[in-house]
């Protein structure tokens, strides 16, 4: 196996083994609506760019965000992207922090006719959950006592696709669609507890299983401006979509054994398999990106996503609403072709974006903003050899909320993207 190969997978199992580790503390309350805390759909090399991707292709990077891109592909490259980071949540003053680590994608590009027809296969993360929240309040009991309670709510799950695309270029135009299979399941718990002992505290819990296809279009159209420049136009988008759904629901009483852990009590009530629909909302986007080869590029995305319309076994959330972005980036290369000089060849993005959160939490506005930078590393390439592999790098710092919503989120984010292209299918013209 060649070199880089065992180096790259060497980092891969490591930062895997600490992810684990990390994502067990992550604690973010925003986690409790809708699906869940939504995770960043770009891959490495848009992020370091604030996340512009809508016009974005490029041979040796898998844009999934748009899969009329996957036209450009050239060489048969296989992508994988992972992040760790923390986020920081202030609440009235007070201050939570947490970490996280997680796959990011994971992908496969074939170009079926070079430069013309591009195939992927893909995995990602879409939502994750986790919270751990404890919260006292009093409540009455009779004509005059008050009893000091508290509610403890817990969740945890994530939904995950799985996907097939692929973009075909006709001229200057070229189309493309992600095809595939969203999967996974949400848990939510909601333990009450009495100051008196005698008294057994009450636990409630719903769990949601989501297993439905969905789909995603693409367009792209690129124009030359002249023969060391173009302009490229992206559009993305899908309709409201129905997800099949099972909900099974439990309530009951817990009974303490004494060391802090409860076991069943009682069981009031258990429901399972209540089949149903989840509406996932709509989504559109569109961006212009302009390129000058092997030199620079530079763009501008606008997304929105219909979370108002999000209903789960026909309830809406109040907590959510209708999420816009804008973002802008682009990258620089000092000289692509040089045969000297390392730091010439690599590729050094920024960006930033701005937009409205899909939360809308105590009747506020949840405004959310982010700056990157990132970084593409050619790898060195052993001679005879068809490999082309780039180590991408992008960090983000991120703000979500300000001093007048009921939260205040921070986030510090480093994504690693591998890219490594081969040449498949070679005939052997020598035994």
């Amino acid at each position: 196996m060649h070199w880089t190969k065992v180096s790259i997978l060497c980092l891969l199992g490591t930062f895997f083994l600490v992810a684990n580790k990390v994502s067990a503390q992550e604690n973010s309350p925003y986690s409790r609506y809708g699906l869940g805390d939504l995770n960043n759909n770009q891959n490495t090399v848009n992020r370091g760019m604030g996340g512009v991707s809508q016009a974005y292709n490029d041979p040796q990077a898998v844009n999934f965000v748009n899969p009329a891109s996957y036209y450009s592909l050239v060489l048969t490259t296989f992508d994988v992207g992972i992040e760790g980071g923390a986020k920081s949540i202030t609440d009235q003053g007070a201050k939570f922090s947490s970490g996280f680590g997680t796959l990011s994608y994971l992908q496969l590009g074939i170009p079926l006719v070079r430069n013309r027809w591009g195939l992927n296969l893909g995995l990602r993360p879409v939502t994750r959950v986790s919270y751990n929240i404890q919260q006292g309040f009093n409540s009455n009991f009779g004509d005059t006592t008050k009893w000091p309670l508290t509610n403890k709510y817990e969740g945890s799950g994530g939904l995950y696709q799985l996907y097939a695309g692929t973009g075909v270029r006709v001229g200057d135009f070229s189309i493309g669609v992600n095809l595939g299979y969203l999967f996974g399941n949400v848990e939510n718990n909601t333990r009450l507890f009495f100051p008196d002992p005698n008294t057994y505290p009450s636990h409630k819990m719903t769990r949601i299983t989501y297993n439905s296809f969905f789909y995603k279009l693409g367009l792209q159209y690129r124009a030359k401006l002249n023969k060391e420049m173009d302009m490229t136009f992206g559009v993305t988008g899908s309709m409201k979509q129905n997800m099949n759904a099972r909900q099974e629901a439990l309530n009951e009483t817990l009974m303490s054994n004494g060391a802090g852990n409860y076991t069943n009590q009682d069981t009031v009530s258990y429901v399972k398999g209540n089949r149903g629909k989840v509406v996932y909302p709509e989504e559109f986007g569109g961006g212009i990106m302009i390129r000058k080869y092997d030199k620079w590029s530079v763009g501008v995305d606008y997304t929105s996503n219909q979370w108002q319309n999000f209903k789960s076994f026909e309830v809406k959330d109040s907590a959510l609403q209708n999420a816009w972005k804008l973002a802008i980036g682009g990258q620089f290369v000092p000289n692509a072709t040089a045969l000297s000089g390392y730091w010439n060849r690599v590729a050094y993005r920024l960006g930033a974006y701005y937009g409205q959160d899909y939360l809308k939490l105590a009747g506020q506005n949840m405004p959310m903003m982010g700056f990157t930078v990132g970084a593409g590393l050619p790898v060195r390439r052993m001679p005879y050899s068809n490999q082309y592999s780039m180590l991408n790098l992008a960090f983000e710092v991120a703000h979500r909320g300000n001093n007048q919503t009921v939260l205040k989120e921070n986030t510090y984010r480093i994504s690693l993207g591998f890219t490594l292209s081969d040449k498949w299918f070679i005939k052997r013209k020598y035994e």
